[in-house]
């Protein structure tokens, strides 16, 4: 018998009620279910529409600390780079001084200096040469230009005012001021041993500026990692399911639909009875 025949009984509104209140337990059914089988309290913008919103912000944060730190690292490596040209360099130029003390020595003759001088000579371009040749990512990392040149910026940060200055570096030869120099006779190889002091100061200076601006990378990394950390937690509270609360939910949803169901089939067996009584 169909609800519809109820109708001059008066027991249409209370079993239209009790199918109301199952199918009601049923979407609250379905939707717990759909958190639990994703893990996620919110699926669509229509679960929690401020709250989409705000967890999206979140998640924009979030890749944005996790593309940074590749900057950083990146960055890092640039300088780790730079900073073994500078090693070379100065193990280089360290060498040219010695050639050149032992060149401003009067027991030696033209003849030995000139011999010393051919070596000095071919650190000099060594020293032009790695400057110029070694790069990362195909930009060089030691000759002034590129990633050397002071004006290039790492993106520090998950927004666009977070940019950091690389400091210039250009550990040539010529920006030392030692290209020309040589240790033929006593007063050249005196000239260039100033000139080879002057080129480990300022040498010594770069390497100096590489070094801090890697530790304060560094310290930018570990900022960055715990921003992203709080801000992983902050977006899960918000898009999160809790588990424990969902399957009190679901059990809670489960007890009401075979509840609902039990009271339904009461009802129409009532109802049935109720129709026969009047029917004899």
């Amino acid at each position: 018998m169909r609800i519809d025949s109820y109708s001059g009984l008066g027991i249409v509104q209370p079993l239209d009620k009790s199918v109301k209140s199952l199918a009601k337990t049923n979407r609250d059914l379905n939707k717990i279910l759909e958190r639990l089988s994703t893990a996620l309290r919110i699926n669509r913008a229509s679960d929690d529409a401020a709250g989409l919103g705000v967890s999206e912000m979140l998640r924009t944060q979030i890749r944005g600390f996790k593309m940074a730190t590749r900057n950083v690292e990146d960055a890092m490596s640039a300088l780790n780079i730079a900073e073994g040209v500078g090693n070379e360099v100065s193990q280089m130029i360290q060498r040219q001084r010695e050639l050149a003390l032992q060149a401003a020595s009067d027991t030696l003759t033209d003849e030995q200096r000139q011999n010393l001088n051919v070596e000095y000579q071919a650190l000099t371009e060594e020293i032009n040469r790695i400057t110029n040749a070694t790069q990362f990512n195909t930009q060089p990392v030691a000759n002034g230009t590129g990633l050397s040149s002071g004006t290039a910026q790492i993106q520090a940060g998950a927004n666009s005012n977070e940019a950091i200055t690389i400091p210039s570096a250009n550990m040539t030869a010529n920006a030392l001021l030692i290209t020309g120099t040589s240790i033929t006779t006593r007063e050249s190889a005196l000239t260039a041993l100033e000139r080879l002091d002057n080129a480990l100061n300022t040498l010594n200076s770069q390497r100096t500026e590489l070094g801090a601006m890697t530790n304060r990378f560094e310290s930018t990394i570990r900022n960055i990692m715990v921003s992203e950390v709080n801000t992983q937690a902050a977006e899960s509270v918000l898009r999160d399911q809790d588990m424990a609360m969902g399957l009190a939910e679901l059990t809670r949803n489960k007890l009401l639909t075979q509840g609902t169901m039990s009271a339904f089939s009461r009802f129409r067996e009532i109802s049935v009875n109720h129709l026969l009584g009047l029917l004899k």
